[in-house]
């Protein structure tokens, strides 16, 4: 009763926080109608929050008026129907999952502008049960823009989408592409170290950043990892390239969770001793008459790791291994822990595209969009609960595809209803197979 006590008031006290700060600061969202009328296609498309909400941390007026706050509430539901699994008979069958709706949450966000050079911010969430988790927490300085340090608890600059992925109101669909999925995360979202910066040039502004902590498993000797973007940004274009060593030095880097604790939060798998990996890629974004807009890339990662043949086991006799799976652990032979195959190379492979179109209209904005996304993860396993993704997986062969249909709809800039549908497809017990999956988002930006 006690600790039901305690996460009631801590709850409580999150939820006064919020509320006091939606009333403080919601005057301030500009209604659409007062927008300016000159719409461009940036204003349209995948903005980060902070340009949806018109929050400039750098300019001057925010010198000295202490923390900004802004942020969003959503909630979500999604239902998967047709869901294929192998009987008793070995006959492949489907059932559908029940309608699951997200518990309602929120992101709440503060900024500081300490001078002309130096700034912070943070980024609270809360989500489902009762915990308030600390996404970001960095202080960013500046020798002008093409030098700058960022120091903290921050998203790394990776691809299109890394960085404002949890900015529901501001980006286009409701699903990451796959390797941001938390489920099977191609390198960890965060880090705590970035040099970064910027330059104009005649193609348009080239930034860059380089970044690192301690690795996903831990601070450990010979382990040294290092991520990096580079990318061009013009009027109607965005391209570029972003890569990730999980050790520049001799070193393989461990999980992040134990077996049985669900996905990691890297990409060493919880059945791994040890992993030593890179990941390399590149990334495109155009929009054309101001409306339409086209997202691509592809990504590559190649994998030497170490299994642990106790953990294999474990996997055996608990998280439904397929066949081909069974076959790959034990090269073949008898499923005992003599027979694991400890060292292991593999590459996993994806890559996604995503187009969308806005119409304005007298009520608000629709935008149509449909998504591709391709994946192939040799290693994976269905069973969430053992580290697995229920995806790549879920296949025989580790490869699934699956192309999405979707709309956005904006009464007002600060306010998403957006609904999709996709189809899952893989080679399942012999075949190949598809379910669909239906979701709806609605969320709601301030400041």
């Amino acid at each position: 009763m006690e600790i039901q006590r305690c996460r009631f008031l801590k709850t409580s006290m999150w939820l006064a926080v919020f509320l006091s700060a939606v009333q403080l600061f919601h005057p301030s969202v500009v209604p659409a109608e007062e927008k300016s009328q000159d719409n461009t296609g940036s204003e349209y498309f995948d903005l980060s929050l902070e340009e949806l909400l018109d929050i400039n941390v750098n300019k001057d007026q925010f010198l000295g008026t202490g923390i900004v706050f802004y942020g969003y509430v959503n909630a979500n539901v999604e239902k998967v129907f047709n869901i294929p699994y192998v009987d008793a008979n070995g006959d492949t069958k489907t059932a559908s999952d029940p309608m699951e709706w997200s518990q309602p949450n929120f992101h709440l966000y503060g900024t500081a502008q300490l001078n002309k050079n130096i700034d912070v911010l943070f980024n609270l969430e809360k989500g489902s049960g009762d915990s308030i988790d600390l996404i970001n927490a960095y202080g960013n300085m500046k020798k002008g823009d093409p030098l700058q340090l960022r120091v903290g608890k921050q998203y790394r600059q990776f691809g299109l989408f890394n960085e404002k992925l949890d900015q529901a109101p501001a980006i286009l669909g409701i699903e990451p592409p796959e390797l941001l999925d938390k489920d099977h995360l191609l390198l960890p979202r965060t880090t705590i170290a970035m040099f970064h910066g910027s330059v104009p040039t005649g193609l348009g502004e080239v930034s860059y950043a380089i970044s690192t902590d301690n690795g996903e498993g831990g601070a450990q000797k010979n382990v040294l990892p290092m991520g990096y973007d580079v990318r061009v940004k013009g009027g109607s274009y965005i391209f570029g390239m972003s890569g990730y060593f999980s050790s520049l030095s001799t070193g393989k880097t461990t999980p992040s969770v134990a077996e049985g604790d669900g996905p990691p939060t890297g990409a060493v798998l919880p059945w791994m001793t040890g992993d030593k990996y890179y990941v390399l890629g590149g990334y495109v974004e155009a929009t054309a008459l101001q409306n339409f807009i086209l997202q691509a890339a592809y990504w590559f990662a190649s994998h030497d790791a170490m299994r642990d043949p106790d953990s294999v086991m474990t996997l055996y006799n608990n998280a439904g291994l397929n066949a081909h799976q069974i076959n790959r652990f034990f090269g073949g032979g008898a499923p005992v822990v003599g027979n694991v195959v400890e060292h292991v190379n593999y590459d996993v492979k994806t890559w996604y595209v995503r187009m969308g179109y806005t119409i304005p209209t007298d009520v608000g904005t629709f935008t149509p969009y449909a998504f591709l996304d391709w994946m192939s993860n040799p290693e994976e396993i269905r069973s969430k609960t053992y580290g697995g993704d229920n995806e790549a997986g879920f296949a025989d062969n580790g490869i699934f595809f699956k192309p999405s249909l979707g709309i956005v709809y904006k009464p007002i800039p600060v306010v998403a209803i957006k609904a999709d549908g996709s189809i899952h497809t893989q080679k399942f017990n012999g075949s190949t197979e598809t379910y669909p999956e239906g979701r709806l988002d609605i969320s709601f930006a301030f400041k």
